[in-house]
């Protein structure tokens, strides 16, 4: 079973939000929140997906190109996590969604 219908009305752009900060940390990024009250860490797949959140692509887009640098994760597996992890860094105010002509 799919965990993300595609019948989206519009498509989720992913990219950082206004304000946050960030800089290498070995294979890791870690990221200052806009209000510089709070720092969060990424392991190094949350770095390569964090870099790749360009305000451009849309979620599907992503996950397409994103199955090109993970091998052995199906696009099924690897959509979900991508929202998920998204969604995380929506709430924690480090990515917000913007719509098409937003970008």
């Amino acid at each position: 079973m799919v965990a993300c219908s595609r019948a989206v009305t519009r498509p989720r752009i992913p990219r950082h939000a206004p304000g946050v900060s960030h800089e290498p940390a070995g294979d890791s990024v870690v990221i200052l929140d806009p209000a510089g009250t709070a720092l969060t860490t990424l392991n190094p797949v949350g770095t390569v997906i964090w870099h790749e959140l360009d305000g451009v692509r849309d979620i599907d887009t992503l996950c397409d190109d994103l199955l090109e640098r993970f091998e052995g994760v199906d696009r099924a597996t690897l959509r979900r996590d991508l929202v998920a992890f998204c969604d995380r860094l929506v709430a924690d105010g480090l990515v917000e969604y913007v719509d098409p002509g937003d970008t």
